[in-house]
């Protein structure tokens, strides 16, 4: 009796997984691009709420800036002051578009000229939004 496998043997396995591999890996990059949009969209709505509760704890109005590279908050007054800096959604390779890059949260946590701004956060066919209102709060759409 002879032990092992034979050539013929090693190329039908390696032909079965690359096959299966193929099948598989369209469907492996949607799930991936869709992970990624997930997490990138907690991390911007947990950003602004940190922003709109540092604003009501200080009792300041914060400026909010978007950008794709960095999202960063500052308190306003006589020197702005940078209190929280977090990575854009860009790290994860997610793309940004705002309607309007900076808004501002009053002390009581209303937002002004935050009505109705839109972020859109995508990447390959994975995409989903966030609104913002005037009320300060933040909506997440799939």
């Amino acid at each position: 009796m002879r032990r092992g496998v034979s050539l013929l043997e090693v190329i039908a396995v390696l032909a079965i997984v690359g096959i299966v591999m193929g099948l598989t890996a369209p469907r492996y990059r949607s799930w991936a691009d869709t992970m990624a949009v997930d997490r990138a969209t907690g991390e911007v709505m947990s950003f602004y709420w940190q922003a709109r509760t540092g604003a009501i704890f200080r009792g300041t109005r914060v400026r909010v800036e978007f950008g794709a590279d960095l999202l960063q908050a500052s308190f306003e007054g006589v020197t702005d002051s940078v209190f929280l800096t977090v990575p854009g959604p860009s790290r994860r390779g997610v793309s940004l578009r705002v309607s309007r890059p900076i808004i501002r949260i009053y002390p009581n946590g209303v937002g002004l000229g935050a009505a109705n701004t839109k972020l859109v956060l995508q990447r390959g066919a994975a995409a989903e939004s966030l609104t913002t209102s005037r009320l300060g709060r933040i909506k997440r759409w799939n």
